[in-house]
């Protein structure tokens, strides 16, 4: 064991687990923060064969797969009363008055109409905004036909105190802690240099920073999704030609708001497929609205959000040109320099080598258990280190837009690397170099797509003694 594992454990305690045994206990369709707190539940006293066999027994015993559906059905309807383990959520009733409960989503049983006690509502309100991981207690009415749930146990910490997590990057210097992020997001340290680290680092900042905009093009394999399908549950993958404006900012029939207000960030997943197919002409036009203002209107109905918006696709084969490679995979429409110019940055995704051996490129180490380190990164969108930024950087040559972008990137960085917020001169440094590539690296591909001499500028920065 490392000696940065020994201080993880000692600092943080049950907020940590062995990644490496995670990683092997990957059980169906159980996102992985969702497996890390069990793991954590049922292994308190630590990681044994027995205590493993107990957690995976419990997972089989409550949770049902698509082929079971209706077995599981008749065993509810026939004993009244059974346990299951799904992610639900619940919609509020407020005109239909042939139906006077508010509907609970149960989605492996393919139930959108059963109803859930006002008390577990008031006593987990996430169920109505994004839904929750758990273990519910069902009861079937034999009179009535109607399932409710009359228990809840989610599966995610209760109590986050983020001053504790502030507290504790303290007792660490800023390798241990980039090796300690890496290995939470289940990647081995040893694969991969500093640069590469600070890319893999960089996909957490929508995470952790209130409308952050990227993009990121690379290999197969190199784990784009991953963090966001399976260490956060505040975030939403969605494939980016299907996704509709009532999917995405508000269903005007239901009045049910959309991904946009539900998720801190949503990702459109192999968006270089969108040239072809392209994308839905109203959500491109909503974007455009969001992307700059973090609000948009629909059916006369305004919302705003802080949702962060990540598209991610694969690189097309042959020679890469790394100012100009957009025109080869994205839609016309995302094509417009107005479009791309409300991009943050853009990440250098075919840096990173596709995960081929398991051995070698998954952790083998300890970090944070996925659902802790999920809660914390959304406990720090309320926080601000604008301060910092203006006390130690001076941008030169940079729009308006171009400081948004910087700022954001900057902020998000020292949000993961550094929250306590001490952070040395070349530390900044290697930071800032890093932010400001990316935003560069959108300012050269608009530039070399249209030749617009707007675009033709290289920002640069100095820091402030």
């Amino acid at each position: 064991m490392e000696k940065w594992e020994i201080k993880l454990k000692d600092t943080f305690g049950s907020a940590v687990v062995d990644k490496k045994i995670a990683l092997q206990n990957k059980i169906g369709d159980l996102p992985r923060y969702v497996l890390e707190y069990l793991l954590g539940f049922f292994c308190q006293d630590g990681v044994s064969e027995e205590n493993i066999k107990e957690m995976q027994d419990y997972i089989f015993q409550h949770r049902v797969l698509g082929k079971e559906k209706e077995k599981y059905k008749y065993e509810l309807q026939m004993n009244f009363r059974k346990n299951l383990i799904d992610k639900y959520k619940v919609k509020i009733n407020l005109t239909n008055n042939k139906q006077s409960y508010n509907t609970l989503e149960i989605p492996s049983l393919g139930e959108n109409n059963a109803s859930v006690l006002n008390a577990i509502l008031k006593e987990h309100p996430r169920l109505l905004i994004d839904g929750i991981w758990g273990l519910a207690e069902l009861t079937y009415d034999p009179e009535d036909k109607h399932i409710t749930m009359t228990n809840f146990r989610p599966f995610q910490l209760s109590e986050i105190r983020i001053e504790e997590f502030i507290q504790g990057r303290h007792n660490f210097s800023a390798k241990e802690w980039i090796n300690i992020l890496i290995s939470t997001i289940g990647l081995n340290y040893k694969a991969y240099n500093t640069r590469e680290k600070m890319i893999l680092v960089s996909r957490l900042i929508p995470m952790v920073e209130k409308n952050v905009f990227l993009m990121e093009f690379g290999y197969p394999g190199t784990g784009k999704t991953y963090a966001f399908e399976q260490i956060s549950s505040y975030s939403r993958v969605i494939s980016g030609s299907k996704i509709s404006a009532a999917q995405l900012f508000i269903n005007l029939s239901t009045k049910q708001e959309g991904l946009l207000c539900q998720y801190d960030v949503v990702l459109f997943d192999e968006i270089d497929k969108v040239q072809k197919s392209g994308i839905d002409e109203e959500v491109m036009s909503k974007l455009y609205q969001y992307l700059s203002s973090g609000k948009f209107d629909r059916g006369g109905i305004e919302k705003s959000s802080s949702c962060g918006i990540v598209m991610v696709g694969n690189l097309p084969k042959g020679e890469l040109d790394k100012d100009l490679f957009l025109k080869e995979i994205l839609n016309e429409e995302m094509l417009r320099d107005a479009f791309l110019d409300r991009l943050n940055g853009l990440i250098p995704g075919w840096e990173i080598k596709p995960i081929q051996n398991r051995e070698k490129s998954l952790t083998n180490n300890w970090g944070f258990a996925a659902d802790y380190f999920s809660e914390i990164m959304n406990r720090f969108r309320s926080i601000s280190f604008d301060n910092l930024f203006y006390s130690k950087i001076r941008l030169i040559g940079a729009s308006t837009r171009d400081e948004d972008a910087i700022r954001r990137l900057f902020n998000g960085y020292i949000k993961l690397l550094f929250p306590h917020g001490i952070i040395t001169a070349d530390e900044t440094i290697e930071i800032m170099d890093m932010a400001i590539s990316y935003r560069n690296a959108v300012l050269k591909q608009i530039y070399s797509i249209y030749g617009n001499k707007q675009y033709n500028r290289e920002v640069t920065y100095e820091t402030v003694r």
